[in-house]
């Protein structure tokens, strides 16, 4: 299974607009952070986004990838879903609907965000984005016949989801993690968890707290996504515990299915 990180970033990005701190100056692009999504191809080729970020297209574009199959989304905050306009693109050269799974609130919110793709008296099959709506719960579901767990989070108050493909986890804006969902982090490959700041955040794991998760799960590897600026690449990348690192946009890791 191939992941392609498309972005590391928080809902700003990096560089944030009008900021000179040392980290949006910096001439490092591992400190270019476009917002947080993440690419996976399986080895029996199906193609799946987590997140449509602000920044799908550009992301696309940058990786060079132009098929999907399905999106898993996260939640539905702007800078995970703003880019779903753009599955057009998709729709058009391969003729055909993409599979979209996410729980029902999410599902809800990006039918109003959306609402000229969902509503019959405003859609226009030519330019909307067409999707198959799939509302989950925390229940594991297969797609194509690929094993998807989904793994519930807390978001400050909003309940959110990460998940589990195979021994891979992704999860990103997560503030707590349920204690019955920790089964689910169990002998992993890869951890991908966000890692927002060196502060507290009352919405967000922060530094400190992202590494006591990932020594308590114990994967072979962590990465933290969905960081700010407050963390420069190389500062922080010499800091950090052994097998744990930060994302960075298009790193590409390739693990067991």
């Amino acid at each position: 299974m191939k992941i392609i990180v498309l972005g590391s970033g928080t809902s700003q990005g990096v560089p944030v607009i009008g900021c000179e701190c040392k980290t949006c100056k910096s001439a490092n692009p591992k400190d270019k952070r476009l917002r947080a999504s993440v690419y996976i191809q399986t080895k029996n080729n199906l193609k799946i986004l987590i997140d449509t970020s602000i920044d799908f297209r550009q992301q696309m574009l940058r990786a060079g990838i132009i098929d999907l199959d399905a999106v898993l989304f996260t939640h539905p905050h702007v800078d995970h879903i703003m880019g779903m306009d753009d599955l057009r693109q998709i729709n058009q050269h391969y003729d055909k609907f993409i599979d979209i799974y996410g729980n029902k609130h999410t599902m809800d919110e990006i039918s109003i965000t959306y609402r000229y793709a969902f509503d019959p008296e405003l859609i226009n099959y030519r330019a909307v984005p067409l999707v198959n709506v799939h509302r989950i719960d925390n229940e594991p579901f297969y797609f194509e016949g690929l094993k998807i767990i989904p793994i519930k989070i807390m978001h400050g108050r909003l309940g959110i989801l990460g998940y589990r493909i195979g021994n891979f986890a992704y999860v990103t804006d997560g503030s707590f993690i349920p204690e019955d969902q920790y089964p689910k982090f169990e002998n992993l490959d890869v951890l991908i968890i966000n890692a927002l700041r060196r502060k507290p955040h009352p919405t967000h794991f922060h530094l400190a707290k992202s590494i006591e998760l990932a020594r308590m799960f114990n994967p072979k590897k962590t990465y933290f996504t969905h960081i700010t600026h407050d963390l420069n690449h190389d500062e922080v990348s010499r800091e950090l515990p052994e097998n744990i690192e930060l994302f960075y946009d298009g790193l590409e890791l390739n693990i067991e299915d």
